[in-house]
């Protein structure tokens, strides 16, 4: 008889699928927003770059918060799973606000802006909250088996790349077909709703999932959480963890850019936007098959140098954008392909890099704070969303951009095609030379620190 705390490849694929249909849903925001922005609610690129700064600095200092406050919390469905119930109606909310045209309804672009940071603030501050407890159940359901946590996170990160294709394959052509129907701009929104709605399913099974793993401990049980200030000094004083935000943050402000701004490549710069479908199914089509191909790469060579070879990859294909892909449009897809391939080296271990300083230093202080590693894995993402947001923004003013119908001049194109390659290029590539250089924690002591920790865990239960 299975043993009710097995974790089975039904609570895998309800894990990977969850986190799958948000990941298709964040398409809208990845592929779409600054577009959305600019082009539907007629916001200046200036003030949406500055817009970003402040929200998401906003949003940075809500992630900061959302470890110590779930780690703190214990409310009767179980300290992780009731913030999953929560999550899933305010993500729903938020990603709709974000892809909804007020431009109709309010006159004032400042009172639009003032409506997507709100939207912006709900969705990405329940993000932070979502991926902190996810992160925090891995243990729970893995234990201190590194097979079962890597297959966690490497089942998520194949539904994510194969939500990915599909997204790519179907968001514009059913915006196109909606426009004439409801209009362009509702076109984004309605299939926002669709792929958000799918993302509302499979979460709710997810929950019913992961209950079993995450059960309600009354108040008397709840442990003692360290403080902010002491999971700060933590954090300070695990130079693995430091070196590790380090890398992730160089990376996320680069790939934001690169993010940013791509659609104009094919809507602007060449004029030839139904190519942006092609290139977003190549793409993801090709990350699909390395998602399933490479995690064998990564166990063979470990975390580390999958670090560093799949952000080296990414980087030298943001060189290959800047030199070479404004005269060719394939070579720009085969860049594309071979930028996201080289995120897939190491996105099949996730959360786990930091999950591993976690253990560090948990081994190395007694002090428990592996919860607040996995909420540390975000402050990266949020600072790369911040800084990267608004030079997004800013970086469109410097090219010149101002709408649609922009003059395409020698000079623009130039300015733009640095700001999609060279810029992006540079800030990869130190985030590889720091992986390659400054990161030291092999996949054997993070190993032998989960045993070790699991092994105190298990002593002090037994002293209780």
């Amino acid at each position: 008889m299975m043993n009710r705390h097995e974790l089975t490849r039904t609570d895998v694929t309800a894990y990977a699928l969850s986190q799958g249909m948000l990941t298709m849903a964040q398409s809208m925001l990845t592929v779409y927003f600054t577009m959305f922005m600019t082009d539907y609610l007629k916001i200046p690129a200036l003030m949406l770059g500055t817009a970003m700064l402040v929200v998401k600095t906003i949003d940075f200092l809500i992630n900061l918060c959302a470890g110590p406050v779930v780690e703190k919390s214990n409310m009767k469905h179980g300290k992780y799973v009731s913030w999953m119930r929560i999550l899933r109606f305010t993500l729903f909310i938020g990603i709709i606000i974000l892809m909804t045209d007020t431009s109709w309804l309010i006159q004032s672009p400042l009172l639009r802006i003032l409506i997507v940071c709100c939207g912006y603030c709900l969705f990405h501050g329940s993000m932070d909250f979502n991926i902190t407890v996810r992160g925090a159940l891995i243990p729970k359901m893995a234990g201190a088996n590194m097979e079962n946590r890597r297959r966690l996170t490497a089942r998520q990160t194949q539904a994510g790349a194969a939500a990915t294709i599909i997204s790519s394959a179907i968001t514009l052509p059913i915006i196109t077909w909606l426009t004439p129907r409801f209009g362009g701009s509702a076109g984004y929104t309605i299939t926002t709703v669709l792929y958000i709605s799918g993302f509302f399913i499979c979460y709710s099974w997810f929950i019913r999932r992961a209950s079993r793993f995450d059960p309600p401990v009354s108040q008397a049980a709840a442990r003692k959480t360290a403080t902010i200030r002491e999971m700060a000094h933590s954090i300070a004083t695990n130079r693995q963890m430091i070196i590790l935000v380090v890398i992730y943050t160089f990376f996320g402000i680069g790939n934001e850019i690169y993010n940013g701004v791509t659609a104009y490549y094919f809507s602007v710069v060449t004029g030839n936007f139904s190519m942006l479908t092609v290139a977003l199914t190549c793409r993801s089509v090709v990350s699909f098959l390395a998602s399933l191909c490479v995690p064998a790469l990564g166990r063979r060579i470990g975390k580390k140098a999958s670090l560093a070879l799949g952000m080296g990859l990414s980087a030298c294909s943001m060189l290959g954008i800047w030199a070479f892909s404004l005269k060719n449009v394939w070579f720009m897809i085969i860049c594309m392909c071979l930028a996201m391939s080289g995120t897939y080296i190491y996105k099949s271990f996730g959360v786990n890099y930091y999950l591993d300083c976690g253990e560090y230093g948990y081994y190395k202080t007694g002090v428990d704070n592996r919860t607040i590693a996995a909420a540390v894995m975000n402050i990266p993402t949020k600072v790369g969303f911040a800084i990267g947001g608004a030079l997004t923004g800013y970086g469109l003013a410097w090219v010149g951009y101002t709408g649609p119908d922009v003059a395409v001049t020698s000079a623009f194109v130039s300015r733009y095609m640095v700001l999609l390659g060279l810029v992006p290029a540079v800030l990869m590539g130190t985030s590889a030379v720091l992986a390659l250089v400054c990161y030291k924690l092999t996949d054997q002591e993070a190993a032998f620190y989960a045993r070790a920790n699991a092994e105190r865990e298990s002593q002090l239960h037994s002293e209780r």
